[in-house]
């Protein structure tokens, strides 16, 4: 069988088409989100201070699982508690849904993590409606300090 020049480009042309397929389902099953405000004007009811924070969030919808990255600042104090709650939108409380652990109790810092989202509580239509929020506690604001709703659209 005598390979011609048409052949060698036809095999070429398609390992692209292939490669940039894959390339794109890649792209369509992960959404990042960087910069999302942790305030106290978030928290219901709003807590006045200088305390704020960015969180970084990428959702893997073929895997699941919602990865974090959240720096504050300026908190009144040392960090007492650090969860995720839901489901709930901007202007509503929501029950604690996960507690995390391992965070630095401190009144500035970053703390990365993640979590799988199992079907039952966490649930990816909720996540990707907003309806899940980070909330950081003090001993001065019990209820909540700075609180950041995880938007992905």
């Amino acid at each position: 069988m005598r390979i011609t020049r048409l052949t060698i480009i036809t095999i070429l042309v398609a390992s692209a088409f292939v490669f940039n397929s894959c390339d794109d389902r890649v792209k369509v099953d992960v959404i990042r989100k960087t910069g999302l405000a942790l305030s106290g004007t978030q928290e219901v009811p709003q807590k006045p201070g200088p305390g704020a924070g960015t969180m970084d969030v990428e959702y893997n919808k073929s895997e699941k699982r919602l990865y974090y990255k959240v720096t504050w600042s300026s908190l009144s104090g040392a960090i007492t508690g650090y969860h995720l709650h839901g489901r709930a939108k901007k202007g509503f409380n929501a029950p604690v849904i996960q507690s995390f652990s391992g965070f630095p109790a401190a009144a500035s810092g970053t703390f990365s993590g993640s979590f799988f989202l199992d079907g039952v509580v966490y649930t990816e239509s909720d996540l990707m409606a907003g309806e899940y929020y980070i909330n950081i506690h003090t001993a001065l604001n019990p209820g909540g300090e700075i609180r950041g709703q995880i938007e992905l659209q």
